[in-house]
């Protein structure tokens, strides 16, 4: 995988991370994350790619066919959000 390949899959998983957390308690249907991903050029494999290392690094959870965030998730969401809050006040500045 290549440097550019591995930001990319960075930024989905932010991206998912942060879909998630706005579905709330109910969780986000994997088909509708899917549909986000793919929507940006990015295929099944990857989507199952970065599904896969958010629920093996105990930040997302599983429940049917939808999504919730755990504790550790919420917290790296909050940091994700964070750091892009960071970036648009220093490019607006």
């Amino acid at each position: 995988m290549t440097r550019e390949q591995a930001k990319s899959l960075n930024v989905a998983a932010a991206a998912i991370l942060q879909a998630v957390d706005v579905a709330g308690s109910l969780g986000a249907p994997g088909g509708v994350l899917y549909m986000g991903l793919m929507s940006s050029g990015y295929s099944f494999n990857e989507y199952e790619t970065v599904i896969g290392a958010l629920r093996t690094g105990g930040l997302l959870l599983k429940s049917g066919d939808c999504y919730t965030l755990t504790d550790k998730g919420r917290e790296m969401n909050a940091k994700i959000t964070a750091a892009i809050r960071a970036a648009t006040e220093r490019a607006a500045a």
